[in-house]
C-alpha cells in the first residue's frame, strides 16, 4: 500500500497518469473531487474552494483566513480520503498538503509546452496562441498560489521524490517507472505509518475546527496530534486569555479520537 501524488502543471497529462497508475495498482484516484468535499465540509459551494485554491496573492502577498481556511478544509478531506492508505491524489499541491506524512511518493509530472497547447486546444477548441497564453496563465496563478501559502517553489525539485518530462516518457512508461517506486519499502504504508496517519487525521481535523470557530479562527494557532494527545501550539493576545484557552480546550476535545488537550501558546499583551 501507498500514497501517491501527482503536481502537474495545465494540461500536463497528470489525469492521464493517475487513471493509469489506478488501473495499475487498483487505488482509488482522486482529483477535483476533493474540493466537493472539503466544501460539503464548510456548506459552500465547490467552486468557491476551487477559486481560493488556485487565486493569486491578494494585495502584499497576504494569505487571508478565508485561504487558510479552505486549505485545512481540502487537507481534511483529502486525508480522510487516503486513511485506507492506498491513494491516488493528483490535484493542486498535493505533496505539499500531505508533506507532514512519512512514505508519501510525491512525484512532479511536466510536459513540453507544444503537447501541453495541442491538449488544450483539442480539449476546448482554442487557438494556439489562447492555449499557450492560457497555460501560462494558470501556471503563474498556480505557482503564486503555492508561494504564497507555503513559501515554496513549485519548481524546486527537492520538494518531490522524482520528476518526470513527458517528452521523454510515455504515459505508460511514466506509468510503470512510478508503480516501481511506489513498490519499494521506502512508500510502503506500514503500521506505524498508518498509526502516523490516524494521527495526522486528528490533526487536520483540530486544525479545521479552529479555524471554523469564530473565537479562535484569527488566532495564530496551530497543533500536533500524538496517540490522542494534542497540543495546540501559537500566540494569542492576553486579554479573555481564561475564556479562550476554554474555548479552544472545548473545540479540540470535540475531535473524533482526541483524549487529551495540553496548551502551549504564548500569551501577548496587545496593549503594552
Amino acid at each position: 500500500m501507498s500514497i501517491i501524488t501527482i503536481q502537474r502543471g495545465t494540461k500536463s497529462g497528470g489525469e492521464a497518469l493517475a487513471d493509469c497508475l489506478g488501473g495499475h495498482l487498483g487505488y482509488p484516484v482522486l482529483g477535483g473531487e476533493v474540493l466537493e468535499d472539503a466544501a460539503a465540509q464548510l456548506g459552500v459551494p465547490p467552486e468557491d474552494v476551487g477559486e481560493e485554491m488556485e487565486e493569486k496573492p491578494g494585495r502584499f502577498g497576504r494569505k487571508p483566513l478565508i485561504t487558510k481556511l479552505y486549505v485545512a478544509a481540502v487537507r481534511a478531506a483529502l486525508v480522510d480520503q487516503a486513511m485506507g492508505g492506498k491513494l491516488i491524489y493528483h490535484g493542486l499541491a498535493g505533496g505539499l498538503l500531505l508533506r507532514r506524512l512519512p512514505g508519501v511518493l510525491r512525484v512532479r509530472l511536466i510536459a513540453p509546452m507544444e503537447f501541453r497547447v495541442r491538449s488544450l486546444m483539442d480539449s476546448h477548441g482554442m487557438d494556439e496562441d489562447s492555449a499557450e497564453s492560457y497555460i501560462n496563465e494558470v501556471d503563474e496563478a498556480r505557482a503564486s498560489w503555492v508561494k504564497n501559502v507555503y513559501g515554496e517553489s513549485i519548481l524546486d525539485s527537492s520538494l518531490y521524490d522524482m520528476v518526470l518530462n513527458l517528452e521523454n516518457f510515455s504515459i505508460q512508461e511514466a506509468c510503470k517507472v512510478i508503480h516501481a517506486a511506489a513498490s519499494r519499502p521506502e512508500f510502503e504504508m506500514t503500521a506505524d505509518r498508518m498509526k502516523e496517519l490516524e494521527d495526522f487525521q486528528m490533526e487536520c481535523q483540530v486544525r479545521l475546527a479552529l479555524l471554523e470557530d469564530l473565537g479562535t479562527q484569527t488566532l495564530d494557532l496551530d497543533a500536533t496530534v500524538e496517540d490522542g494527545l494534542a497540543v495546540v501550539s501559537g500566540e494569542a493576545p492576553l486579554l479573555n486569555t481564561g475564556e479562550v484557552g476554554t474555548r479552544i480546550t472545548e473545540l479540540v476535545s470535540s475531535v473524533s479520537g482526541v483524549k487529551e488537550v495540553r496548551l502551549a501558546i504564548k500569551w501577548f499583551d496587545p496593549y503594552p
